[in-house]
């Protein structure tokens, strides 16, 4: 098989000094880690959510080959955009113009995910459904894949082609993980030099996400909670370097304002997810969804198995999730507007006054419920997969998480910075 280069999948430490943002619009960073590059051997999947669709929900849904559990944008059921199924297998996507065929027919990248979930029990089968439908189908993503025997993919994915990443292919990811974010490598010409990649758009985004894998790595490998409360939390300037006071930054105050339009946790953040898979062997039930609604840095990360086929009510509501009204009440108190230097143009800059303690309160009620849920694996994996257990931990994570959200949302005030 053919190497690829190093970009392509990100098995470098990045230059941090190179990046320089030039993104504004919304997008997604997404990832995924084969279980030689994770802590405890299990794959990993995840995905920043950026969209213009805020209010987002997890619904379960049944009636397909498999039932499936997964966030959708509230109200809407014919699309998903990231998700797991009884099987083990789980999916997420980050758009790629550069793949976009004009005037393409059938299903786009949110109901083709969600055809997968029905449909798929591994990433071989997924494979086979992009081979069936290549030429019948309107998608422009890069899918990211894993299943319960230990596959975890990439697929950059047009209207009538694809093209696999394969994060246990030494070959194709020497480090055993694949970055992207809203550019493809088969449709951007194999970009090799890392000062072209941050010139494009979501280059500085991809750069950033690589180099916190790098950093996993070298601290032992990449875990559930560091994808969590490091990766989709992170706030990084245009060099590269985390913002000082950040939770990947140095132990010193913050700035007063961000401008987050270039992080990945941003102003369009919508929702995140990691996905922590099962060894080869293990039952696919375990399979654990961790869920985040709203933006990652004003939310808590609750857990869900799809084969509880129940949602805690506080991630699905009557018609939108409480727990992401909550979030966005949180987080909606600290984005403001200024006039930027010049006077050209208005920004909407993140206060950062109340960030010390929205972290201080979420991020050890987030280490809780990891800790619950880690607990409740290892006694699974003995005694086997029981779905009353895994019932009541998303029920208590999840109303532990909404309580102390509602509790912040309530009692903090910002004071809104002076130009």
């Amino acid at each position: 098989m053919k190497r690829m280069n190093d970009l392509s999948t990100c098995g470098l430490v990045v230059i941090a000094s190179l990046l320089v943002w030039t993104e504004m619009a919304p997008a997604c960073t997404t990832g995924v880690v084969s279980g030689k590059a994770t802590v405890d051997g299990r794959p990993l999947l995840w995905k920043n959510r950026d969209a213009p669709h805020k209010d987002n929900q997890v619904i379960h849904f049944s009636g397909g080959k498999y039932p499936f559990t997964a966030v959708v944008n509230a109200g809407q059921r014919t699309s998903i955009w990231m998700g797991t199924n009884e099987a083990g297998f789980c999916i997420e996507n980050s758009v790629t113009n550069d793949l976009a065929t004009k005037g393409a027919k059938g299903l786009g990248n949110g109901s083709f995910m969600r055809l997968a979930l029905e449909t798929c029990g591994t990433v071989e089968d997924f494979e086979e459904l992009l081979n069936r439908t290549n030429g019948a189908r309107a998608t422009n993503a890069n899918f990211g894949v894993i299943d319960a025997e230990g596959g975890a993919v990439i697929f950059e994915t047009s209207a009538s082609a694809f093209r696999k990443f394969d994060a246990n292919d030494p070959e194709v990811a020497p480090h055993g993980y694949v970055v992207r974010s809203n550019f493809s490598f088969t449709g951007s010409g194999e970009p090799t030099d890392p000062v072209e990649v941050a010139k494009m758009y979501s280059g500085g985004r991809f750069l950033r996400g690589c180099k916190l894998m790098d950093m996993a790595l070298a601290d032992g490998g990449v875990s559930v909670s560091y994808l969590l409360q490091q990766s989709a939390r992170d706030y990084a300037d245009a060099s590269g370097v985390a913002i000082p006071g950040s939770v990947n930054g140095e132990f010193e105050p913050l700035p007063p304002t961000l401008d987050t339009s270039h992080t990945i946790s941003r102003r369009t953040s919508v929702s995140a997810a990691v996905f922590h898979g099962v060894a080869p062997g293990e039952d696919p039930r375990c399979t654990t969804m961790w869920t985040m609604l709203g933006e990652p840095a004003f939310t808590i990360a609750v857990p869900c198995w799809a084969a509880t086929r129940l949602v805690a009510d506080e991630l699905v509501g009557a018609k939108t999730s409480p727990l992401c009204d909550t979030a966005r009440a949180l987080r909606d108190q600290v984005y403001v507007e200024q006039v930027s230097a010049e006077g050209e143009e208005t920004l909407q800059l993140l206060d950062t006054s109340i960030l010390p303690t929205v972290w201080e309160r979420t991020l050890p009620t987030e280490r809780k419920g990891l800790q619950w849920v880690a607990a409740a694996r290892a006694e699974w994996r003995d005694q086997g997969f029981s779905v009353e257990e895994a019932i009541r931990l998303q029920e208590r994570t999840a109303l532990d998480a909404y309580t102390e959200l509602n509790a912040l949302a309530e009692s903090l005030v910002v004071s809104t910075p002076q130009p």
